[in-house]
């Protein structure tokens, strides 16, 4: 799968496991998310980071809420999985927007095809808009194999 994520060059990529902990990663996504090597798991560091926000374009909307629908899918399928649970915590726990937002039913399954914006601080704060191309190997489809590419939208 590394040599997989090596070919996506030169887009960010990354593949997750079930709770959102990053597993392994293109070098690329690293100089795009300076934030990996200390916080690997993308969820915590969504909520639970500063940074997040400002990396993040339009937070709430086109971030926060989405990942919330996806985390209240992926503990509806696994409601055993003490991981997803404990993330779950952690989130409403440090998070009052999160919160807040967790009272909404929402659901989404993957973000595959969404287009959402980043702010760069690697690249001079550049802003950039990314179309999610989100995948699962067949041989364990509670991974995520995630490819951001850049797009002119």
């Amino acid at each position: 799968m590394q040599k997989l994520l090596d070919q996506m060059l030169p887009h960010p990529a990354y593949i997750s496991n079930v709770s959102w902990d990053i597993v392994a990663h293109n070098k690329p996504q690293e100089e795009w998310f300076p934030w990996v090597p200390y916080e690997p798991n993308l969820m915590r560091w969504a909520f639970l980071y500063p940074e997040a926000r400002e990396q993040l374009v339009n937070w709430k909307e086109d971030w926060a809420r989405p990942f919330l629908a996806q985390l209240r899918v992926a503990l509806g399928r696994h409601p055993d999985n003490e991981a997803l649970r404990r993330l779950k915590e952690d989130i409403l726990r440090g998070n009052p927007v999160a919160r807040e937002l967790w009272a909404e039913p929402e659901t989404i399954i993957h973000p595959d095809g969404h287009v959402r914006r980043l702010r760069l601080p690697a690249h001079h704060d550049e802003e950039v808009s990314v179309k999610i191309m989100a995948m699962a190997p067949l041989r364990n489809m509670d991974l995520r194999f995630i490819v951001l590419l850049r797009t002119d939208v």
